[in-house]
């Protein structure tokens, strides 16, 4: 790969200004904090809970947040994201936003009190109707401060939502250790959540000091829907592109299989989204500043996915090679199925990263209806060879997840072309280097634990021994034959001056 092909060139770097670079590396450094201590500490506490709480109840939790996630998307995902999109934003606007967020909330947890055991009935899971019917009371809590976190972030403030998150991450995940320890059980969960959110709200308030005022315009409400309706409904299914498969399985194959399924998927998850995550979360507001400007805009999607490809792919691959090792190592032997399941899911290095580059531009650009047809189309596609799979278990399942994706990709880079002039030929440039590295360093890695560990599951120190030599491998291989990366190395520790009476 040449420094012109990259193209994180400075052919545009005056479009791409300092002001607003400064503003990506600051916010950039803070929402990698928040992820990494997020991914720690969330990792810490999943595993804590896989062992103490049992594979049925940890389906059951599965079950229940889909209803809860459906809800808080409906009440704020839409809205919050015309907050960090809009160029100018007055207070008659936030004010219709936050009541709207607040009403939709309270008539969502209604409306789950009275069909809770409606849904109980139909999954076939007679447990789950009180959890759903609790949980659901975090969703107000939520509502009243996501206003305030999206304003925060309007303003780059990562900082205050990273430390924020940090802060409630603790103590709702500290809440929920001891209420599992306390023989709670899936009460633990929804303990855990409600803790979050209460935290994490009052911390909203207190880091954003906006009092909400009384006015509301049915007028302004209507404009906010016509933005935050195609967005909403692409939110929601795209969150049913992966928790649609939970409710089948679990009305199929029983919560067992679905907690399996569950740890596979969170194991596999927290290995990327540390990587990827912090350049989605920062993606929207930058791509939104940058809208009128397509050379620019395409600049920083290749430069920001161009490293976040570095980090995510070896991530991926690596973590599919060690899976079946690692997960019952880490969560128990009772999730060994996971293990398998998880190796399955990393083969989905590539959609999955690029599937959280495309929303926020497409949302920048205000191209939600293309995010709307893309999200129905995986949604389809996802529940048909669902179906499909159901009949061979977990493993077709997961299998089936994965041909998904990659059936889907290229729809999404079409729209992608359409709606903001990004090409394919951009995407692949930016990512094909970290792509043919990782690719060698995963054949590399399996190779040698074929030699050396053979049938025999690898121990701690085996384990950190194959991670250690493959990260070296990918990064000196990487460094040796691209300029680019190599420029990025030098630029984040750039040579100290030597002074004048040196």
């Amino acid at each position: 790969m040449t420094e012109k092909s990259a193209d994180f060139s400075d052919s545009a770097s005056a479009l791409f200004d300092d002001s607003l670079r400064q503003k990506t590396k600051s916010s950039l450094g803070w929402t990698v904090t928040k992820a990494l201590s997020d991914q720690v500490f969330s990792l810490a506490i999943f595993i804590i809970l896989a062992r103490l709480l049992s594979k049925e109840e940890i389906g059951i939790f599965a079950m229940v947040y889909v209803f809860s996630e459906v809800g808080r998307i409906i009440a704020t995902g839409g809205l919050v994201q015309l907050i960090a999109r809009s160029k100018k934003i007055d207070a008659l606007q936030i004010n219709t936003i936050f009541w709207t967020n607040m009403g939709i909330a309270f008539a969502y947890v209604g409306l789950i009190w009275i069909c809770a055991p409606l849904l109980a009935d139909l999954l076939n899971q007679p447990s789950l109707t009180s959890p759903l019917q609790i949980l659901a009371l975090a969703l107000p809590i939520n509502a009243l401060g996501a206003s305030h976190f999206a304003l925060r972030l309007r303003e780059f403030g990562h900082k205050t939502v990273a430390l924020r998150s940090i802060l409630a991450g603790i103590i709702g995940g500290s809440a929920a250790v001891a209420a599992a320890l306390s023989g709670w059980g899936i009460w633990a969960l929804v303990v855990q959540r409600c803790v979050a959110e209460t935290v994490s709200t009052s911390l909203a308030w207190i880091s954003y000091r906006w009092i909400p005022g009384l006015q509301f315009d049915w007028s302004q409400a209507k404009q906010n829907f016509a933005f935050s309706s195609n967005l909403t409904v692409a939110q929601l299914i795209f969150l049913m592109l992966v928790r649609l498969q939970d409710l089948l399985i679990g009305a199929s194959l029983g919560a067992a299989a679905v907690g399996i399924y569950r740890v596979a998927w969170r194991s596999t998850e927290m290995f990327a989204n540390a990587a990827i995550q912090p350049f989605s979360a920062v993606g929207l507001q930058i791509y939104s500043r940058l809208q009128d400007n397509p050379a620019a805009m395409k600049q920083a999607y290749k430069a920001m996915l161009g490293i976040c490809s570095a980090l995510s792919f070896p991530a991926l691959v690596g973590f599919g090679i060690i899976a079946p090792d690692l997960v019952p190592l880490v969560f128990g032997s009772k999730w060994q199925a996971a293990g398998d399941l998880a190796q399955v899911f990393a083969f989905m290095a590539i959609p999955y990263t690029l599937n959280f580059f495309a929303s926020p531009i497409l949302s920048a650009v205000g191209n939600t209806h293309r995010q709307r047809t893309l999200a129905f189309a995986q949604l389809v596609s996802t529940l048909i060879l669902t179906i499909i799979a159901l009949p061979y278990g977990l493993t077709a399942v997961a299998i089936a997840y994965v041909v998904r994706s990659y059936l889907t990709l290229p729809l999404q880079i079409y729209f992608l072309k359409e709606a903001s002039g990004i090409g394919s030929l951009a995407t692949f440039d930016a990512i094909k280097t970290p792509f043919l590295v990782s690719t060698a360093m995963g054949l590399l890695l399996w190779a040698a634990l074929q030699i050396f560990a053979g049938e025999q599951p690898l121990s701690w120190k085996e384990l950190l021994a194959a991670i250690s030599g493959a990260a070296l491998f990918y990064t000196a291989v990487l460094l040796a034959i691209s300029p680019t990366y190599r420029r990025l190395i030098s630029n984040a520790f750039p040579p100290k001056e030597l002074s004048p009476n040196a």
